[in-house]
């Protein structure tokens, strides 16, 4: 069984590195990981913190940890990277286009994906193997 909580940190660490890559996280980028929070992840497992919050929200605290400690984007890349390939079996195709689909609409968010974003966003694909 996967664990939601580690789930979700890592997730945190992924989009973190999107948002990263170019060396600024905008607010439209910030703005964009809260939508995904709301509306692709807080419904994805219904499981909750010991405070009663939606586990979900790990991944906007984990973002905020990366940006607060001014963490390179491959660092967090691979940090999800790594879970990703110990936990491959557990994370289905439907899962893995969620990620996806949440991480190209962060690249999204601003302009149009840059050469950097782009860059992660192939790894990713890679990856995920979609």
């Amino acid at each position: 069984m996967l664990n939601s909580r580690r789930f979700y940190k890592e997730l945190g660490n992924l989009f973190y590195a999107i948002a990263a890559a170019d060396k600024k996280i905008s607010p439209k980028e910030k703005k964009t990981l809260d939508d995904e929070v709301q509306f692709a992840w807080k419904h994805y497992d219904n499981t909750t913190d010991r405070f009663g919050s939606d586990r979900a929200f790990l991944i906007e605290f984990e973002f905020e940890t990366m940006e607060d400690n001014s963490e390179t984007a491959e660092t967090a890349y691979q940090a999800f990277e790594t879970f990703f390939r110990e936990k491959k079996n557990e994370i289905d195709e439907h899962t893995r286009a969620r990620i996806f689909n949440s991480a190209r609409h962060i690249a999204e968010s601003v302009r149009k994906i840059n050469h950097e974003e782009l860059s992660y966003l192939v790894r990713l694909k890679q990856l995920l193997e979609l």
